[in-house]
C-alpha cells in the first residue's frame, strides 16, 4: 500500500484522479484539512481531467467541498461556485451584460463568468459565456433547467441524448432557447465575431438538494416528456403561440404562450396586450421545454411606467432595448417611506432580479418601446413551491390590487412622488407623459 506521501505526489502528477484522490483521502490517507489543502494547491496549478471534474460528493467524503461533519450551514451551490474558477458577480444588477469582464472556463470552454445577484436568494442564478469566431463549448448536460439568451454573434447549438436521437438550431442576437432538462449540448460560434450568451437556470436548487455534482453533471437519464423525437420542439410559428386559462386563488386570466424550445427573436416576436400591469402594456409567457422555470416577454410605450408590484425571488429581468429605471423598495406601500430602496438605471442589455417580496417598479424613459424578457420560477406554469410562485401563485397575486389581498398597487393607491420623479426623468429629455390617474381603468 502506497504511503499518503506517495497518493499525494501521484495525484499531484495526474497519475490519479482526483475522484481516486478524494477517496483515499476518505479512507484515512490524509486528514480533513490536509486533504482540502492539497485539492487546493493542485486546483491553483491545473485542472483535473474532464471525466473528473465533477468528483462524486457523497456525505462521508465531500472533502472536495471543505465538507466538515461538524458544520450545519454547508452551502453546497455556493462550494460549487468556488470550484470553478471563473468570476461570481454580485449585486442588485448588470448594467451592460455584453461588456462584463469574463475570465477563461475551463468547464464549459470559451470565458465566463457567473452571476448570483441579491434576488436570486438559492433557486435562480445565471451565468455569460462567450466564444470566440468559429469556437464550440464542450458538451454539457446537467439536471437544471436554464433559458438561453443569445446576446451578441450567430451560431448552432447541438443537443443529443444517450438514446442516440440528436438535435440542431441556428440561432443569432436575439434567440432564445430552453435546451430540454438533461440533454446534451454544444453551442457553436459560426460568425467571425464573438459570440455572447445568457443562461438564467436553476442550478441552486439542483445542487443544493442532491449535494451531489456526479449525479447532476453525469446522468443519463433522458427525460422524453422534454421534446419529441421528431424535433418539432425546436420549430417556430404560428401553432407554437397557444392561449390558456389560468387560474388560481380565486384569480383567473387569459394567457398568451409560446410552446416550445426556440424563440428566434425575442425582440420582435409579437405580444398581446396586457393592461393589466398598466397603460400601453403588452407580453406573451414562453413555456420552453416543458420546464418548471417559464419566461415572461413584456413591453410598455414610451412616456409610460407600470404598476409596482411584488412575487417571489429569482426572476432575471433582461432588458432587450429602450432605456428607464426600475425602483426597488421593501415593506411600504409607498416608495418614499421604505428604509430599504434601490433605484436601478437600464439600458440594451442591463440585468436585474427584485429580492422576494419587494416591490418593484419599471419605468421608460426612452423614445421608444421598452421590452425586457424575465425567466422565473412558476409564473403562469408548473407548480413548484407556492411561496416561490408555485401553481402561479405569487405572479397570479403580481396583478392583483393589494387592497384585495394581491401584490399590485395601483396607480391611484401610488406613492404620489413615484409620478412627480418620472415626470421629472422625462422632462430632461424633453419626452412627452402619455398616462393621467384614468389609465388603468380606461383601457
Amino acid at each position: 500500500m502506497k504511503s499518503p506521501k506517495d497518493i499525494a505526489i501521484d495525484f499531484k502528477a495526474g497519475r490519479i484522479s482526483r475522484r481516486d484522490f478524494v477517496k483515499r483521502a476518505a479512507d484515512g490517507a490524509f486528514t480533513l484539512a490536509a486533504t482540502c489543502s492539497i485539492l487546493k494547491g493542485v486546483a491553483d496549478g491545473q485542472s483535473p481531467s474532464p471525466a473528473d471534474a465533477y468528483p462524486t460528493q457523497k456525505h462521508a467524503d465531500a472533502h472536495d467541498s471543505g465538507y466538515n461533519v461538524n458544520q450545519t450551514n454547508f452551502d453546497p451551490f455556493a462550494a460549487w461556485l468556488d470550484q470553478e474558477g471563473i468570476p461570481v458577480y454580485r449585486d442588485f444588477a448588470i448594467k451592460d451584460l455584453r461588456a462584463l469582464e469574463l475570465q477563461p472556463w475551463k468547464r464549459v470552454g470559451g470565458l465566463g463568468a457567473h452571476i448570483n445577484l441579491v434576488g436570486g436568494e438559492g433557486v435562480n442564478c445565471a451565468y455569460v459565456c462567450e466564444l470566440p469566431a468559429g469556437a464550440s463549448t464542450n458538451p454539457q448536460r446537467y439536471l437544471f433547467e436554464e433559458t438561453i439568451y443569445f446576446l451578441e454573434g450567430e451560431g448552432e447549438t447541438q443537443l443529443w441524448a444517450p438514446t442516440g436521437e440528436k438535435f440542431s438550431v441556428k440561432w443569432k442576437a436575439g434567440s432564445v432557447l430552453g435546451p430540454p432538462l438533461n440533454l446534451w449540448r454544444k453551442h457553436t460560434n459560426l460568425g467571425s465575431k464573438p459570440a455572447r450568451f445568457l443562461s438564467v437556470n436553476n442550478a441552486p436548487v439542483a445542487i443544493d438538494l442532491f449535494h451531489n455534482t456526479d449525479f447532476v453533471f453525469n446522468n443519463d437519464f433522458v427525460f422524453r416528456d422534454r421534446f419529441d423525437t421528431e424535433g418539432n420542439f425546436l420549430k417556430s410559428g404560428d401553432d407554437k403561440m397557444l392561449t390558456k386559462i389560468v387560474k388560481g386563488h380565486k384569480h383567473e386570466r387569459s394567457i398568451h404562450t409560446w410552446h416550445g424550445s426556440f424563440v428566434p427573436d425575442a425582440r420582435t416576436i409579437g405580444l398581446e396586450r396586457a393592461a393589466d400591469r398598466g397603460k400601453g402594456n403588452s407580453r406573451i409567457e414562453l413555456e420552453l421545454a416543458n420546464n418548471t422555470m417559464q419566461t415572461h416577454i413584456s413591453e410598455f410605450s414610451t412616456g409610460t411606467y407600470k404598476m409596482a408590484h411584488r412575487h417571489g425571488p429569482g426572476s432575471h429581468v433582461v432588458t432587450l432595448n429602450g432605456t428607464g429605471y426600475t425602483l426597488f423598495w421593501k415593506g411600504s406601500t409607498r416608495y418614499s417611506e421604505a428604509k430599504e430602496k434601490t433605484r436601478v438605471d437600464w439600458t440594451d442589455g442591463s440585468l436585474f432580479v427584485p429580492p422576494d417580496g419587494w416591490f418593484h417598479q419599471h419605468f421608460n424613459t426612452g423614445r421608444d418601446a421598452a421590452r425586457y424578457i424575465a425567466p422565473n420560477w412558476g409564473g403562469q406554469g408548473r407548480w413548484f413551491m407556492e411561496g416561490l410562485g408555485g401553481g402561479g401563485y405569487t405572479h397570479l397575486l403580481d396583478s392583483v390590487d393589494v387592497k384585495t389581498g394581491g401584490n399590485m398597487i395601483e396607480y391611484e393607491d401610488e406613492d404620489p412622488q413615484v409620478r412627480e420623479m418620472y415626470v421629472a426623468e422625462l422632462a430632461k429629455s424633453g419626452i412627452k407623459f402619455n398616462m393621467d390617474t384614468n389609465d388603468r381603468v380606461s383601457e
